[in-house]
């Protein structure tokens, strides 16, 4: 009984890498950062990223520009990543990596990280 227990974990842990390795996503592809759908993303992630940093003391984040990007696409799913530059009100421009991941066909969209990149 023990073994044949150790032999299906076996098959499903093989099938499980195997799926897997199946729907893998292919590597980003670079995106124009002057076209309008990215400068949205990127103003998107700006203003939620906002939403929780802004205080009496603190003004809001403002997106200057999309410098460079990358974007994967699976599944009716689209990840972006995004650097972009920014900045608060009498504050110098800062440089974040932004990910946000997009559902077009739900009209959905989720800031998943937002980061300060040193440079």
């Amino acid at each position: 009984m023990k073994f044949q227990s150790i032999v299906l974990l076996i098959v499903v842990m093989w099938a499980s890498t195997a799926m897997n390795q199946a729907i893998q996503p292919e590597s980003g592809s670079s995106v124009d950062v002057n076209d309008l759908h990215v400068i949205d993303i990127a103003n998107f992630a700006v203003t939620e990223y906002s939403k929780g940093t802004i205080t009496r003391y603190v003004s809001k984040l403002k997106l200057d520009k999309v410098i460079k990007g990358e974007s994967q696409e699976l599944a009716g799913e689209i990840n972006y990543h995004l650097i972009v530059s920014a900045s608060r009100r009498y504050q110098r421009i800062h440089n974040y990596e932004a990910v946000v991941l997009e559902k077009p066909s739900k009209h959905f969209k989720n800031l998943t990280s937002f980061k300060l990149v040193y440079a």
